[in-house]
């Protein structure tokens, strides 16, 4: 599922992988290898939440996006084996690839979007792909 900030028109990236259980959030990016993905850590409700970068070898941008999918707090270049303790509620974090967001020139307040990829075959066996929010 591509992320695309909505204020700017940029992909901030072209893949992701959505943790939403307690499980998938917990590991997060542990003991994985740098990729150009990011992991969208999605939550039930808006909540202060704490992120720790233990046994991910790698820095990382971090993008914390409320309920309204406005992002709300950022931190950007997050180093191995450190804490982060956010002063604002989000329901939505995302972890992307260090530099991402001095790339797509992200700010606070930015509107994001979650987009779907879906595939049709068209009757003449043309396949196109709708992405849509």
């Amino acid at each position: 599922m591509p992320v695309k900030n909505v204020t700017r028109n940029t992909i901030i990236a072209m893949r992701s992988k959505t943790a939403d259980s307690v499980l998938s959030r917990s590991v997060g990016l542990m003991f994985s290898k740098p990729t150009q993905s990011a992991m969208v850590l999605k939550f039930s409700a808006e909540a202060i939440i704490g992120l720790h970068t233990f046994f991910v070898f790698f820095p990382i941008d971090i993008l914390f996006v409320d309920s309204r999918l406005r992002i709300v707090e950022m931190n950007g270049g997050m180093k191995p084996f450190t804490t982060y303790s956010p002063k604002k509620k989000a329901k939505y974090v995302i972890e992307l690839p260090a530099g991402t967001i001095r790339k797509s020139k992200t700010r606070l307040g930015d509107e994001v979007a979650f987009l779907q990829v879906v595939e049709r075959k068209t009757g003449n066996g043309r396949r196109i792909t709708v992405c849509r929010a």
